[in-house]
């Protein structure tokens, strides 16, 4: 019987994929027709993992000692992909100050004269390739978006003269960024939760030790990612963020565990780190967490945070794997040992996003703290039964 009830479940989800993906294909069609390029921001690896549904067997989510990721990982970087922008040009190289890309994102079709209007910081970007180059790699953009681009060059004299202009359209979900000198560097959203809600893009993102980034990657990263708060989880390391100073990068650092370890006897330090991602938030900031690769202590925090928000298992374990792309590890029966400890402080009928929150409540984390986490990376209100069921006992 439970064998066929699984056929049947499988059927259905199979029939589900192959309806969306066909809605897609005509959805993209249209799009073309009418000019747009479309995007995959995932490489091809990162792609058919996400694509793998082995994890959501509940025969193997369990069992830390199956994965699939190296199946897809191996010789794959963690690097997104983007689009290529070719130009030409006559200008002398001498003669030419900087390249600028403007780089507009909506989330509705617009005309290509937006480029040419005032524009807020929300919805423009700004690249700079190297001058004397003739193609760009313009990555690092959020799915389900539609892009409008010019390219410029900007003259010794002060003329700015346009080369390319373009547009397109993205797709995918586990949005990697390409970050100079930096590595592993991924956003939280886009995830689909158990209460029905996606988890938003830009807000709070992982990765490794910042000291390395350049200057390119602060444009690219800090500047238009809005990077307001650096949350360093090793301790006292450094004395101010090595993220500004094109932001004003508040500084935070905590002195963190890994694993069931961080879930025991380092429960002080993630209390901290979930009353300042909320803080941050609360002011309309964006947070980079971090430690040394942004996989073992960065992978906890990563994992407490996404619980509250309502990840299944079979999702946790797959965000986990994808610094299998930069490292090459894959999930193993450490990390494993966090679920029955987080399980532990669930009572009758609570589902697993409720154990996270039982377990947060118990770091001594006020109610109000984790309802600002939910209700911002969720995009739901304070009064939603997100939050307010949250608070059953």
């Amino acid at each position: 019987m439970v064998k066929r009830v699984k056929y049947i479940f499988l059927v259905f989800f199979c029939a589900l994929v192959a309806t969306v993906a066909a809605a897609q294909n005509e959805f993209c069609k249209r799009l073309v027709n009418k000019g747009y390029d479309i995007v995959n921001i995932e490489n091809s690896g990162v792609r058919q993992f996400i694509a793998n549904r082995s994890y959501d067997d509940p025969e193997l989510t369990g069992n830390y000692s199956y994965s699939v990721v190296r199946t897809y990982s191996k010789g794959v970087s963690s690097k997104p992909a983007g689009l290529i922008l070719e130009w030409d040009s006559i200008t002398p190289v001498e003669n030419i100050s900087k390249l600028v890309v403007t780089l507009v994102e909506t989330d509705q079709e617009a005309d290509e004269s937006i480029l040419d209007q005032d524009l807020t910081d929300e919805i423009v970007r700004y690249y700079y390739p190297p001058v004397g180059r003739y193609e760009y790699l313009l990555c690092n953009m959020r799915p389900d978006r539609y892009f409008y681009y010019k390219l410029e060059e900007e003259l010794r004299d002060g003329q700015r003269l346009v080369r390319k202009r373009g547009k397109f359209y993205t797709q995918g979900q586990v949005r990697m960024l390409r970050v100079d000198g930096m590595a592993n560097v991924r956003d939280f959203g886009g995830w689909r939760t158990s209460f029905g809600k996606e988890v938003v893009y830009g807000r709070i993102f992982r990765g490794n030790r910042p000291e390395g980034i350049t200057y390119t990657g602060k444009n690219d990263f800090v500047k238009n990612e809005n990077i307001t708060a650096d949350l360093d989880l090793r301790g006292s390391y450094l004395s101010q963020s090595p993220l500004g100073p094109l932001n004003q990068v508040e500084y935070y650092c905590t002195n963190n565990q890994r694993y069931k370890l961080a879930l025991t006897s380092g429960r002080s330090a993630l209390a901290k780190d979930l009353d300042i991602i909320a803080e941050v938030l609360m002011r309309g900031g964006n947070v980079f967490l971090h430690c040394n690769h942004g996989m073992n202590r960065a992978g906890t925090l990563s994992f407490i945070v996404e619980g509250l928000l309502g990840f299944s298992e079979a999702d946790l374990s797959r965000d986990y794997e994808l610094s299998s792309f930069a490292y090459g590890n894959s999930r193993n029966s450490t990390y494993g040992a966090m679920l029955p400890e987080i399980r532990s402080y669930g009572r009758p009928g609570d589902d697993l996003a409720q154990c996270f929150y039982n377990f947060a409540c118990s770091l001594g984390v006020h109610e109000e703290t984790l309802d600002v986490i939910r209700s911002i990376m969720l995009d739901v209100l304070p009064d939603d039964p997100i939050i307010v069921k949250a608070h059953r006992r």
